[in-house]
Formats: structure tokens, sequence, C-alpha cells
């Protein structure tokens, strides 16, 4: 079943807009929207005594496909490529029945997704986060990080504009120092970020969870364990910089979870651990029969917290903790989809109804450090100390939300909270699937811009490197009836075919045990069952190699690592 998570009673005398906010936070997407939608549409029905899902986050690989032309930005192998349901709510056919924030993955959509990179909707109610990017919802702060890291790019400018070819096809979604220098100056603390998304783990994650039990379902992850390669490195640092409350990621098809209990200041080094890296094991996990009979987990050197003494000056225990959630794609029988509660940060969201809001200290961030936006091949290098962002440098950015506002919208007046909600200005700048010339890539498949980023920009006061101005183009919503997705939907969507290939994985692994192929019927919405631990040692990364992608002589099978 679909686990929830986390308290759901409102504080005394708090009212009702103080209620906790409850989330659905899901793994890899797939171009799963419909099902995803239905799960979540199931799951409310199920619980009427509670409220409504408030908000999704999706962890990555969402496939905003508008088009077939799409289909030429995104990373998979031919054989793969399907359009999902993503077009219908870009057309206007469907709309989303729950606001859904999600990060990019290392299987997107990446030319339309780059148009928005510093964020924007994609479709309404779905809102992409940029290629990094902060939001606020209903007093709570949520950061995301987009793509995955590969050292030999990750200090490379932003060079890639489509049409790609087959190399910057796969490196326009690797991670950039540049972004992850921008989210290390929102730094933790009691004005920190409550929730922070990304599709790669953060480095070394495993330790602070049950690294056995994870092993014991993907027997290949030891040796990376062992070697401390499993995961992000740069997530890492991000992870102890900005130390969230929550953060959500995926890519890894597993569901994990970790507590990381932030040091508020430095400890001595022990001298038998000083040249230990962190992730080298004190004794050799256990697996098997072996591990499940004494049901211990994995014990490592140098991983834990000091202890926090009464008195001792260290923040609260609730504001160092990290709670980690990894979870599964969307399939059948699989932990893909999990509800949880996040209390509303005090002084925000006093509205019963939450908006979408910019986080002012984000857009002073990305102002002050927009003169490190590379569009180059060449290596691009970033302080070694944070950005500053004063009272000032937000004032002076609010008053401009504040003046666009009056423009828009001159027959009201207008509190700081108006000011701050993202306007719902999305507009259709591809001919969605289905309707006539729908395939032709518009302009060549040349980067045409979003009206969205020219607004942005303007607010800030910034001039295009990595994106483009709009071009012009098809910028009015076809007229379709709204359709909310039913489970119903997610069963019998002709596009979706109950044989789903999944981007990551050989076919083997969708045989059940007596040969047929999986199915999925309605009654699995909420029948979500963990997975046995029998994993296919055939599954293929499609990630590591240009031949594994574009099926080139040297193309073979071999097991899937992490994100590095």
């Amino acid at each position: 079943m679909v686990d929830e998570i986390g308290d759901t009673s409102t504080p005394p005398s708090s009212g009702e807009h103080k209620r906790p906010l409850r989330i659905a936070v899901q793994g890899c997407c797939h171009g799963a929207l419909d099902r995803i939608y239905a799960t979540i549409e199931a799951y409310d029905a199920a619980h009427s005594n509670k409220p409504p899902i408030d908000l999704l986050l999706c962890c990555g690989d969402f496939q905003a496909l508008r088009n077939s032309s799409d289909l030429d930005t995104i990373a998979v192998p031919p054989k793969y490529r399907e359009m999902g349901s993503f077009y219908k709510y870009y057309s206007g056919q469907v709309k989303a029945p729950v606001l859904t924030l999600f990060i990019g993955g290392n299987h997107e959509a990446s030319g339309y997704l780059q148009e928005l990179f510093y964020g924007g909707w994609v479709a309404p109610n779905i809102y992409y986060l940029g290629a990094a990017g902060i939001v606020n919802f209903g007093g709570v702060r949520i950061a995301g990080l987009s793509g995955i890291f590969k050292s030999h790019d990750f200090e490379k400018g932003r060079f890639e504009f489509p049409p790609y070819d087959n190399s910057s096809l796969r490196s326009v979604y690797h991670v950039r120092n540049v972004e992850v220098y921008r989210l290390k100056c929102i730094q933790g603390g009691s004005k920190g970020v409550d929730v922070m998304i990304s599709h790669d783990w953060p480095r070394g994650i495993e330790q602070y969870g049950d690294t056995a039990g994870l092993i014991r379902k993907k027997k290949f992850f030891q040796k990376e364990i062992e070697e401390n390669c499993l995961g992000s490195p740069v997530n890492e640092e991000v992870l102890h910089a900005m130390k969230p409350r929550w953060w959500f990621a995926a890519h890894l098809h597993v569901k994990f979870t970790a507590n990381v209990l932030h040091e508020s200041r430095p400890r001595e080094p022990e001298s038998n651990l000083a040249d230990l890296i962190p992730s080298q094991i004190k004794q050799k996990p256990e697996h098997g029969e072996q591990a499940k009979k004494k049901g211990e987990k994995t014990s490592f050197v140098g991983l834990e917290s000091a202890t926090v003494c009464p008195g001792s000056g260290t923040e609260d225990l609730v504001t160092q903790m990290t709670k980690f959630l990894s979870l599964d794609k969307c399939l059948p029988r699989r932990h893909h989809l999990q509800i949880v509660n996040i209390a509303r940060g005090d002084g925000h969201g006093s509205s019963a109804e939450p908006k979408l809001e910019y986080d002012l200290e984000w857009l002073a961030v990305l102002k002050k450090t927009h003169y490190l936006t590379k569009n180059t091949r060449s290596r691009q290098s970033v302080p070694d100390t944070v950005i500053p962002v004063s009272s000032e440098d937000m004032d002076a950015i609010r008053h401009k939300l504040r003046e666009r506002l009056q423009r828009t919208d001159i027959k009201h007046k207008h509190n700081d909270q108006d000011v701050l909600t993202i306007p719902e200005n999305f507009v259709i700048t591809a001919t969605p699937h289905g309707l006539p010339d729908a395939g032709i890539a518009v302009s060549g498949g040349h980067m045409i811009g979003n009206p969205q980023t020219d607004e942005l920009l303007s607010v800030l006061g910034l001039d295009h490197i990595v994106t483009t101005p709009y071009q012009g183009g098809n910028t009015t919503t076809p007229c379709y009836s709204h359709h909310q997705p039913t489970t119903q939907d997610a069963v019998a969507d002709p596009l979706q075919d109950e044989n789903e290939i999944d981007l990551c994985e050989d076919e083997e692994e969708y045989t059940d045990e007596n040969g047929g192929k999986s199915e999925d019927h309605t009654s699995t919405l909420l029948g979500v069952v963990e997975s046995s631990g029998q994993m296919d040692n055939n599954e293929i990364d499609i990630d590591e190699s240009d031949d594994a992608v574009t099926g080139g002589a040297n193309a073979k099978k071999k097991p899937r690592t992490n994100s590095l």
C-alpha cells in the first residue's frame, strides 16, 4: 500500500490554515502521469476523512514530451521511445488534479526544459523547478537540483543547444558547478530549506540507513558503497551545506530511508579515524540469510553524529536532522509513491489555499551570480565563499515584482503575498501531439525560447545567456474541455501499454514467475508491496555508454550501478 508518514494533526489554536501540508512524493515518473495521478486520487478516495493531497513532488525522469519531435531531445534508446501521457496535460485535454513540482533527471525532453532553465510552467498546474531552483508553497520552502553528476562536465559551461548531437544529448542533463554553488549559497539554519529534491542520491547517504538491507535488494551496490562512490558527491556537499529537513530522490529504483544528524560545529578529529574516508566499513556488511537472522544495520566508521548534550549550544534536533527518502519507478507492485505530512513554517502560508510563490533569497542569488553563467565548453570556476544576500537585495526584487503585478493587474490592490505568487502564465509554444504538424520541429529543432523565461529575466534585469528570447509561434491553448484523470484512465489509456517497457531495465524484469508479462490492474494502484530483492542482474544503465544508447557494435548489458 501507499505509505503515509508524519503528523496530520493541526496545532491547537492554529486554525485550519496551519494544518500540515500533505505532500505526495513520486520517484522516477517515466512519463506515466495518468497512472501517478490516478494513484493519488484512489488514495484520496480511500482516505476521505483526511484533507486532499496538497502537492505532488516528482524526483526526475518526468518526460515532458509535447509531441513526437521532442523524442529527438530525450536520451533514450529508440525502441523505448514513447509519448507517454504528458502531452494531454500540455494541450489542455486534461488538467493535473494536484499542483505538481518536478526536477529533471537523465531521461527528459531536454529541449523544452532548457527553454525554462530558471523554472516555469510546463503545463497548467505542473511546474518545473529549473536546472536549480527554490520556491515556497504554504510556508514550506522547496529546493531542487535537476540532472545527474558526471565529473567530466561538472565545471563546463552550459554549451549545449538543440538540435543536440549524440554527446550533447547526454551532457545537457549533467549537473554543473554554478547551479550547485547557487544552492550552497542558501545555508541551513532557522530560515533554511524544508525540502530538497534531486534525481541522484547524495553520496554516502546509504550509511545513515539500513545499508545491509539496501545491499540485499541491490547486491551490485556493495562495491560502490565500499568505495564511497554510490551517489553524487556534489549532492553530498549540498546536503551538509543546506541541511534541509527532508531530501527526496530517485534514480536508483529502490525505496530507501535514512536520517542524517548534522553537527552544528566542527568536531575534533579522532586520530585513528583521520585517514579514513567516510564510507570505509568497520565490518563488511552481511547480507542474505545471515543478516536476516541478526536483523542488524551495517556499522560504519566515522559516520555517527556527535552526541547532543543538554545545554551544549547545538541547535534543536528537529532543525538539525535531514530525513532522506528515495522511491522506486512508477510500476505495479513498486514503492514509487509516498505521502509525507510536513508542518508549515511560521509566518508563511496564512491562506487556506496555499499558493506557489517565488523565493526572494533565491532570486537575489540568481541575480548576483548571473555573471557566472557561461555557454561555452571552457572551465568555469566558482567562488570559494558564498555570495551574501542582503535585505536590500531582496527588497529591490520585491519592488520589481510589485511593478510587474501592477502592470498586469491594475484593478486590484495587492499585498506582499500576491506580489510573490508565481503567475500562472503558461503558454503553448509547440503544437501538441495529435494535432496537424505536431511532429514537425519548430525552427528546425533549434531553441525558440519561452515567454515565461523572458518575463523572469526582465524582472531581474538579466540577459539571455543559456536561453534565447521567445521567437514567436503558437501561444494559444487549444479548445479542449478539461477532463480529470481517473483510475480507469490509468488502465485504459490506449497509449499506455500494459506491458510497458521501463527505460532503464531489461525485458526480463517484466516477466512474472510464470513467464507472463506484468499487468497494471486497477487493484494494484494501492496494492504496492516491497520488492522481493530478487533483482535482475542483467539490468542495464542506458546512461553510461553511447553505444548502449545508439545500439552500436559495442552495446552490451551490464549491471546497473549508480549515477556516477
